[in-house]
Formats: structure tokens, sequence, C-alpha cells
């Protein structure tokens, strides 16, 4: 663990789940924060408390000391905060928001207001804000904006062991995209493997412990291998015959069969880079004919 002095007076805007664990994990490396200041002050007093820090009644007070503002709230409310201390005096401080969304862009008239600003974002769910910060290590962050704000950041992130990623932020959004396909509608697509089965009459803790460790070693392979070597299945070895079975099995749930088909195109591209010499045009036109009679 690093334990280096830096000089950066945080303050936090928003004391919910990220602002609170991004506070504690600061603070337990070495770095410093100023306080909390949230519209509900007992969510500040409590953030402030777990992580022996301050507590702010007005935005104010706590713009005052904080030479570097972080926005923690709801994607929707970071505009109208922004709104809020742009028209107050914030000359030369470094403002920065941690939406996954979002880019620096939203602070439309920084120049005028005299400040820099940056967006960074931890590749990591903040299920829960008390203890969430204990397993932060693991997270990459992601970072873009002005170089001058970037290069307060990268004083923070000298005293954190994460790694730490730059990216345009014209980009923001792809980079969203992603992390949201590879999390939330990987939810989405296991949920309908637990359903499948449960339609068969498989009892929905069975449906778990079944699919656990497939879906554990394919996972573990994606991150050891690679996402085309890794790919197996009826798809990647060209089986026209089992995909039909798929479809047919499918093809009185519409949302289900939309699924699979949209899914298995994916898949299909991922094995013609694995296998460049399979002739998979049998495979692309039964996903084309299929959608076809839909």
């Amino acid at each position: 663990m690093k334990w280096r002095r830096i000089h950066i007076n945080i303050g936090i805007i928003g004391a919910g789940r990220v602002g609170t664990t991004m506070g504690k994990y600061i603070i337990a490396h070495g770095g410093k924060i100023q306080g909390f200041y949230s519209r509900t002050i007992e969510h500040a007093k409590e953030a402030a408390q777990f992580c022996n820090t301050n507590y702010f009644k007005d935005l104010d007070s706590l713009i005052e000391v904080s030479d570097t503002l972080f926005i923690t709230t709801s994607d929707g409310a970071i505009k109208n905060v922004w709104d809020c201390i742009a028209a107050k005096n914030v000359k030369g401080k470094v403002i920065c928001h941690l939406s996954g969304s979002l880019s620096s862009d939203i602070f439309s008239n920084k120049e005028s207001a005299g400040v820099v600003a940056c967006s960074i974002h931890p590749i990591y769910a903040f299920s829960n804000k008390f203890t969430a910060y204990q397993n932060l290590t693991e997270a990459l962050f992601t970072v873009e904006g002005d170089s001058k704000a970037l290069s307060r950041m990268q004083e923070l992130f000298a005293i954190l062991p994460n790694q730490v990623v730059s990216i345009p932020t014209e980009t923001k959004g792809k980079y969203h995209a992603a992390a949201s396909v590879a999390s939330n509608q990987l939810t989405g697509l296991l949920w309908m493997a637990i359903e499948l089965l449960k339609e068969t009459g498989i009892a929905e803790k069975t449906a778990y412990e079944m699919l656990e460790p497939l879906v554990k070693n394919s996972v573990n392979s994606i991150f050891f291998n690679g996402c085309k070597e890794a790919l197996t299945g009826p798809i990647e070895r060209n089986d026209l015959e089992t995909v039909k079975k798929h479809l047919a099995a499918l093809e009185n749930n519409a949302l289900w069969n939309q699924a699979y088909q949209a899914n298995g195109k994916l898949v299909l591209e991922v094995a013609k880079e694995k296998n460049p010499k399979c002739d998979y045009h049998k495979m692309q036109q039964l996903f084309q004919e299929d959608v076809k009679r839909k």
C-alpha cells in the first residue's frame, strides 16, 4: 500500500454509495477528504461519521475549504449541482464527477467559471456504501477531461493501487455501453437461461447450481484465453441442426427468440474470426431466414 502524503483537499457532494465509498477508500489510503455535503443532512452526517471526517450544512462552506470537488450524485442531478456550483466562487478549482455514462462535457460553462473539469469512473458495482470500499482495489478507473484536472487526479491515483486508463471524452458513451453489456445485459441473458431451465421443471435453486460452474468456467476462459479461443458451442462448430432446435424451442417466446438470435449473430462474428476458413454461410442464412419468418 502506498502512503505518500498528497496535497489535495477533496470535498464530496453527495453522500450515497459512490460518495461514501470513495471517501472511505481515499482516506484509507492516506488521502484527505474535507467532508461531505448532501441535500439530506442526515446522509452527510452518516457518511462523515463513517469516514471520520466532517459534514457541511451548506455547499458554500464545503467549497471554501476544498480545492477539488467530487460530484457523486445520481447522473440526473449532476447538471443541476454543477449549475449551482458554477454560480459561486469556484475559480481555480477542479470539478470532477464519477458518472460512467456522462463525460466532462456536462460542465458546459467551465471556462467562464474558471475551473478545470474531468470525470473518473471505477468499473465496479457499489452495492453497499459501508463495505464496497474493501474490494475497490480490484477496480480499474477510467478518466477523461481537461489535462490540468487529470494532472490533479494523477496525484490522487499515486496513492491508490488501482490501474488507471485515460479515454477520449467523445468515447465515454461507448465505454459505458461496453460496461453495461458486460454486466447488466449479461445478467439478462443468464436470467433467460434460468427461466428456460425452470420451464423444463427444474427448481430455480437447482438451475443456479447447474449453471454456476458452466458460467464460471466460461468467464475464466474468456479472461485467460480471450473471446476467440474461449468460444465453443453449436454456432462455433457450425452445427446447424442444433441451432435450429434451439430456435424451435424458443419460437413461442418472441423476446427470448430475439435475444438468442441477436446474441447468436455476435457469437457468429467471433466464430468467423476464430475459424476464418470455415464456411458459416448457412448459419448466417439460418438467422436471417428466421428473422423473416417472424
